[in-house]
């Protein structure tokens, strides 16, 4: 996330990120696990 070097870590960012999934409903999380290799990424 460009706009966010320097005033975000990598760690703060994943915890944003994990925060907004943890609103999504049973449904979606399972679909956007699916798509994404079950959460599996690649650097």
């Amino acid at each position: 996330m460009p706009a966010f070097q320097g005033v975000l870590t990598d760690a703060e960012i994943r915890a944003v990120i994990g925060f907004i999934k943890s609103t999504w409903p049973d449904r979606k999380r399972d679909f956007q696990a699916e798509v994404n290799g079950k959460g599996k990424v690649t650097p």
